[in-house]
């Protein structure tokens, strides 16, 4: 039965990874604000299974002569992550403090100042909604219901409108960039100051659904990559072949995983779960 409404539901949804046009000024992280619309609706209360909750909020839009869920920017929460999520944030932030003061002390002030903006935008941030970073969508667990969660281990679920910008984060600091149809990383590393990117050879892209991927920014090395409104680049911070490589590497890839986890826009419908306290 489950999968019978599994494909008569994709039979009706769009599956766009692309959409929404329009101009964003640049600002920061710390600037964000998301919309929490949940309602009356408590996701889960009569469904067993995650892809049941979907099909049950698509269905309610449906009724109410919403749009249909935009799967590209539609998360879930595992209750398991609640916990780690929040975790990670915090100690990002002493690492990047931590490894900052060290950098500031040895004379590279650019790098020292470009983790302090890290650490506040990631600081200003705390009790904004977070994600597993992991395609929880209905087409996903439709492809392979073995993977269907049962509601008692998801803690919450949402959809955003996929905003107008792509979020950086650089040597310059944390900003926005508004997002055009046919955008690069290419046109995103073009649009920032010069020394935003000097001396450094990767970038890491985040994508809406919370994937991440590493890809060369240097002559030698060069990877293009579209840019999806609701990505995430992040020029990766140089200096991990110096007395600092290890944890130069580590804050890298910690970041990454922390924007992941990030949901994919601003203007966004979070719904709990019947007994979580997320």
């Amino acid at each position: 039965m489950l999968k019978r409404l599994l494909a008569t539901s994709l039979a009706v949804i769009p599956l766009s990874l692309c959409v929404g046009v329009g101009a964003a000024g640049a600002q920061t992280a710390a600037d964000t604000a998301i919309a929490d619309k949940s309602g009356s609706h408590e996701a889960g209360s009569q469904s067993a299974t995650l892809a049941e909750a979907w099909l049950a909020w698509q269905e309610r839009r449906q009724a109410e002569g919403q749009p249909p869920l935009d799967w590209a920017y539609s998360f879930a929460l595992r209750r398991e992550d609640a916990p780690e999520v929040a975790f990670a944030r915090a100690r990002l932030v002493n690492e990047l403090h931590g490894l900052g003061e060290r950098l500031g002390v040895a004379g590279k002030t650019q790098q020292a100042e470009a983790l302090a903006a890290w650490a506040e935008a990631i600081a200003a941030s705390a009790g904004a909604p977070l994600r597993t970073p992991e395609r929880l969508g209905l087409p996903r667990l439709a492809a392979n219901l073995r993977h269907n969660p049962p509601m008692s281990e998801i803690a919450q679920l949402g959809t955003c409108t996929p905003p107008e910008w792509v979020e950086t984060w650089t040597l310059a600091g944390v900003g926005r960039l508004a997002w055009h149809p046919g955008m690069t990383l290419d046109d995103a590393l073009a649009a920032l100051p010069d020394d935003a990117a000097a001396g450094v050879d990767h970038a890491r892209l985040i994508d809406p659904v919370g994937e991440r991927h590493r890809l060369g920014i240097a002559a030698w090395n060069h990877q293009g990559a579209p840019l999806a409104p609701g990505a995430r680049v992040v020029v990766e911070l140089p200096g991990d072949d110096g007395a600092e490589g290890a944890v130069v590497r580590l804050i890298n890839a910690r970041l990454a995983e922390w924007l992941a986890m990030r949901v994919p826009g601003e203007e966004c419908e979070i719904q709990g779960v019947k007994g979580s306290r997320e």
